[in-house]
């Protein structure tokens, strides 16, 4: 019989005898050790570079509140008071915010836009808020590790709005998922 099993046997046998005592009580081993393995990956920061500003252009003041919904892909609808502002020259260019993504090439990744942001002038304000983007689930960055992001949003107009020229800032965030 090979030396181990001889091992076990005599083990076996000894475990039996000791068990068979009166008032003994054995119990297996209270603590076991074991390696396991550990890794990190370091990935490309994400980097946000802002292209082009939301821009609603220019507006006539209204009588009547309404809203001027630009669509991420530059589509600019009108609703209520504020008439299509089509028929005004625009000295400024008119169109959503676009951004530069930089992250690492195949990686999913989620933006976050806020629900509300506010315009101001002076000690006047409009709110801008439905921000969309052209992000969608399932978006990576390409093969170049770059996303082109276009926002847009509903800048609401109040009744007879103060003149002027209201700016802001909005929140983009991106997050690897």
């Amino acid at each position: 019989m090979p030396l181990a099993q001889r091992f076990l046997s005599g083990m076996a046998a000894t475990a039996f005898a000791l068990a068979a005592l009166p008032g003994t009580v054995f119990a297996a081993p209270n603590s076991s050790t074991m390696s396991g393995s550990a890794q990190a990956a370091i990935l490309t920061p994400l980097v946000i570079v802002a292209e082009n500003p939301l821009s609603f252009g220019q507006l006539t003041r209204p009588t009547a509140a309404g809203t001027v919904v630009l669509s991420p892909s530059g589509t600019i609808t009108t609703t209520g008071g504020v008439l299509t502002s089509t028929a005004i020259a625009q000295t400024t260019p008119r169109g959503p915010g676009t951004f530069l993504l930089v992250g690492e090439a195949g990686r999913l990744f989620t933006i976050d836009l806020p629900t509300v942001a506010i315009l101001r002038q002076g000690t006047r304000n409009m709110r801008l808020s439905a921000f969309r983007s052209n992000w969608a689930p399932g978006d990576v960055f390409s093969a170049a590790r770059t996303y082109s992001l276009s926002v847009g949003a509903t800048l609401n107009v109040g009744t007879n709005q103060t003149i002027g020229t209201y700016t802001g800032t909005y929140a983009v965030t991106v997050t690897y998922q």
